[in-house]
């Protein structure tokens, strides 16, 4: 009974998280499996395909790219990926471009979480590893930024609809920010943008392409991409709000915590304090070292309080010590910020400090007193 109940846990485990993936390589098994019965007559539809490239007949062409595309097997007889670079070479730009926006658009899939949208590799790929494949990489290889980018500037000197160039423009424009992967394994995506080929932009980059993106929706509203520019516009206006608030973090979280070190000194009588600091959320941990010919040197340990801050200013009230003992309140002023961490809210910043602390006592002989002290400061920390 504990070995089926096992084997059940098993299975549904398996159901649960590799049913999806299971039923798509099962389809893709079925689809090739019914390929091999009449893969002879679609291996001749892309030999034939090869000859009429390479003769420039650009009507044969279309009738074999016809053949291959209407057939049931569709994208395993002859793939996207494909289709595109052969109208890249019969110079069909129009059509060339419609079907890099209908890819791209395809991999734009909606979840609920994070962004919104997330681009996934659902590209299908030939089944045929053969001369047209090897002609179609040496001749259209869209696998790099460049290549891809010759291509769509071609489009946007071509005698095409105003409409197609737009798309070539903002196509160009996305690709100035993503990066082409290579095709190096069977699994591996042919070409499209990982999260890590992001080279980063500034605001003003991604303030036309959204600019870019509603033009094209005012321009153009009963076009079959309206709805790929609305998502990708929004896609981008969303990328933006984690971007700022990553590179703004002080925006939204104050208190956030972090660690830096103080430096104060006293005009007064010359002394001067040395801090690190550990603040989590609103409180803050100190570990003082002073040295104050009024009071025995050494480290003590205070504790504070993140009773206001903005972009600019905190302000902290703390008590502690031992030898001495210490209650005061700290003022801050960052006169420089910086975003230190692209893909964490992490940053630094400098900060100017004044603070009254009213200490407590024995100095060298033993003898208790008090005494009020001021110190101006500077401090760096990591937030």
């Amino acid at each position: 009974m504990r070995v089926y109940v096992l084997i059940s846990l098993v299975l549904l485990l398996n159901v649960l998280g590799f049913g999806s993936s299971f039923e798509e390589n099962e389809i893709r098994r079925f689809h090739i499996e019914k390929l091999e019965a009449q893969r002879s007559h679609f291996a001749e539809a892309r030999d034939s395909l090869l000859q009429s490239l390479q003769a420039k007949d650009y009507e044969a062409t279309s009738r074999y790219v016809e053949v291959l595309t209407d057939s049931v097997y569709e994208e395993y007889a002859l793939d996207k990926y494909e289709l595109m670079q052969i109208y890249f070479l019969m110079g069909k730009l129009d059509s060339a471009v419609a079907a890099l926006v209908r890819d791209y658009d395809n991999r734009l899939e909606s979840y609920s979480y994070g962004s919104g949208y997330r681009y996934v590799d659902e590209t299908k790929r030939s089944a045929f590893n053969d001369e047209l494949n090897e002609y179609l990489n040496k001749h259209a290889n869209l696998k790099t930024r460049e290549n891809l980018r010759k291509q769509l500037n071609r489009a946007l000197n071509a005698d095409v609809s105003q409409e197609y160039k737009d798309l070539a423009d903002l196509m160009s424009l996305v690709f100035e920010r993503d990066t082409l992967k290579s095709r190096t394994t069977s699994e591996s995506k042919r070409y499209g943008f990982w999260k890590n080929d992001f080279v980063e932009k500034d605001s003003v980059y991604f303030e036309l392409l959204i600019s870019k993106y509603l033009t094209f929706q005012k321009r153009y509203p009963s076009s079959e991409f309206y709805s790929w520019a609305h998502r990708e516009e929004s896609l981008e206006r969303k990328i933006q709000n984690n971007r700022n608030f990553q590179k703004y973090y002080y925006r939204e979280w104050f208190y956030t915590g972090g660690i830096g070190g103080e430096y104060f000194y006293s005009p007064s009588n010359g002394s001067f304090e040395l801090n690190v600091v550990l603040q989590y959320k609103r409180f803050i941990l100190s570990a003082n070292y002073g040295q104050d010919d009024d009071f025995h040197y050494g480290w003590n340990v205070l504790l504070g309080a993140d009773v206001f801050e903005n972009k600019y200013f905190k302000v902290v009230p703390f008590v502690g010590g031992y030898d001495p003992w210490m209650a005061g309140l700290q003022f801050e002023y960052r006169p420089w910020i910086s975003e230190l961490g692209h893909d964490a809210p992490i940053g630094g910043y400098l900060s100017l400090k004044a603070k009254y602390v009213f200490k407590y006592g024995e100095n060298e002989r033993d003898k208790k007193h008090a005494k009020h002290r001021f110190y101006l400061g500077v401090g760096f920390h990591l937030w």
